[in-house]
């Protein structure tokens, strides 16, 4: 993770099929693609797991909070709170494997 680093998030300026896609800008100002995984809320806080659209290993958790009507994602310095969202992501992920075999 990269310290103290907030990115805004701004609409892609490529035509993406899938909405699951934003673009960040860091402070520098470098636009990066990335796939939303995941949003999901924590004890009040909610959170976002993206994947790099150009490297699917490089994924990131992002808090999330709104500064007027724009996004901003915000870097996570406690590795107990990223564990946390890690848990309640396996979590969900088990959940929904559970309902898929309850269907089949």
């Amino acid at each position: 993770m990269k310290e103290d680093k907030l990115f805004d998030v701004v609409q892609p300026e490529h035509d993406h099929e899938h909405s699951d896609v934003v673009e960040l800008l860091d402070e520098n100002g470098v636009p990066t693609l990335f796939n939303i995984i995941a949003n999901l809320e924590l004890e009040g806080q909610e959170y976002a797991i993206l994947a790099n659209v150009d490297d699917d290993d490089d994924v990131m958790i992002f808090k999330v909070t709104e500064e007027g009507d724009e996004f901003v994602f915000e870097t996570i310095d406690s590795e107990e709170e990223i564990n946390s969202v890690v848990d309640a992501y396996n979590e969900l992920l088990d959940d929904m494997e559970d309902e898929d075999e309850e269907e089949a």
